[in-house]
């Protein structure tokens, strides 16, 4: 699902398909993790959006030391908590304490028992809001290819698909990092 890393950002200096990789293969999975503090969607959309336009303008590219992956989700947790912090009237001291002490490393193992909780929750969607999740979320397909492939109004892929992730953040023990493991 996701580009290699060291691949990518050689070509970002001069190649703006490269930048088009990037976008298209980190869109989605930074949205649903933004979804995670923020709550809403269009918001999460938006702080994406924003980032990856700064991330270009200002040549942020140049300065990631280490993993890609890492410093893009690490650059959106960020962004999400800021986010909050204005937008919010009380302080999210948890959030704060956890989010920017731990680093995320997207690539250390999701633990089987989080996997098998995950599944089960799952299951417990409607098949209309699991279908849009997988497709939109782990497929990365658009909420137009899905909306047309299901007959339904990209509205609805939304409602459905923030339907289903407020239900699974709500889901104690998982993270939906562990999507991407499925």
């Amino acid at each position: 699902m996701f580009i290699a890393d060291d691949n990518i950002l050689g070509r970002l200096e001069n190649d703006e398909k490269a930048f088009k990789e990037l976008v298209d293969a980190y869109y989605t999975p930074l949205c649903v993790y933004s979804v995670q503090f923020t709550d809403s969607l269009d918001v999460s959309e938006d702080l994406v959006q924003d980032f990856f336009v700064r991330f270009w303008e200002k040549k942020l590219y140049r300065t990631v030391n280490g993993k890609l992956k890492q410093y893009l989700f690490n650059s959106i947790r960020n962004a999400s908590i800021d986010y909050l912090r204005k937008h919010q009237s009380f302080v999210f001291t948890e959030i704060e304490e956890h989010a920017y002490i731990m680093d995320v490393n997207p690539d250390d193992e999701v633990p089987e028992e989080q996997l098998a909780r995950l599944r089960h929750y799952l299951q417990q969607l409607s098949p209309q809001e699991y279908r849009i999740l997988m497709e939109v979320v782990v497929h990365n397909k658009k909420y137009k290819e899905v909306a047309a492939e299901l007959g339904i109004s990209v509205n609805t892929v939304k409602t459905h698909l923030s339907h289903a992730l407020k239900y699974l953040r709500s889901c104690k023990f998982i993270t939906l990092f562990s999507l991407f493991s499925l």
